[in-house]
């Protein structure tokens, strides 16, 4: 038998031995290093609950309250938000150090698929994303989330984030 999952990097379809699961493996076509995720066995399926049409309604409601009221206080302060990251030409570290942040907090709870999301976005970024995780090993940047997860941990997951950043 054999796990199949997509290449984080290049979305190429990937196989690996059972042995490897839970470890990485460098993709055939591109190189990258993934994680290659354990198979899922249909006894550790959870049943999911069917959608609550009444409540779907309600949050669907309550977003676009909220995005009016979005709205009026733009309209009311006269200023416009900022551009998303990817439409901005001067990216600094500091505009990335969320992405930091949250591969940091996915490693720590083992959302693994999700924290090599945040290293695609950082990719590309190039110098900034670098200097952005530089600045956490370094002391020059802090955030109370991080502070649940032990130090060593930290500098391990750090570490990882810029030799995959390189």
């Amino acid at each position: 038998m054999s796990i199949t999952f997509r290449c984080a990097n290049c979305q190429k379809e990937v196989q690996a031995p059972d042995a490897a699961a839970g470890k990485r493996g460098k993709c055939p076509y591109c190189g990258h290093s993934s994680y290659i995720p354990s198979p899922v066995n249909e006894a550790d399926l959870i049943p999911m609950a069917a959608v609550d049409e009444e409540e779907e309604r309600r949050r669907a409601q309550r977003i676009k309250e909220l995005l009016q009221q979005e709205h009026d206080l733009i309209a009311e302060t006269g200023t416009q938000p900022a551009a998303p990251l990817e439409h901005q030409e001067d990216v600094a570290a500091e505009d990335l150090y969320h992405f930091v942040v949250n591969y940091c907090l996915d490693l720590a709870t083992g959302k693994l698929d999700r924290a090599q999301t945040h290293v695609t976005e950082l990719r590309k970024h190039g110098f900034a994303a670098q200097q952005a995780v530089q600045d956490f090993l370094g002391g020059r940047a802090e955030e109370p989330a991080l502070d649940s997860i032990p130090k060593r941990v930290l500098q391990g997951f750090l570490t990882q984030l810029r030799d995959e950043l390189k």
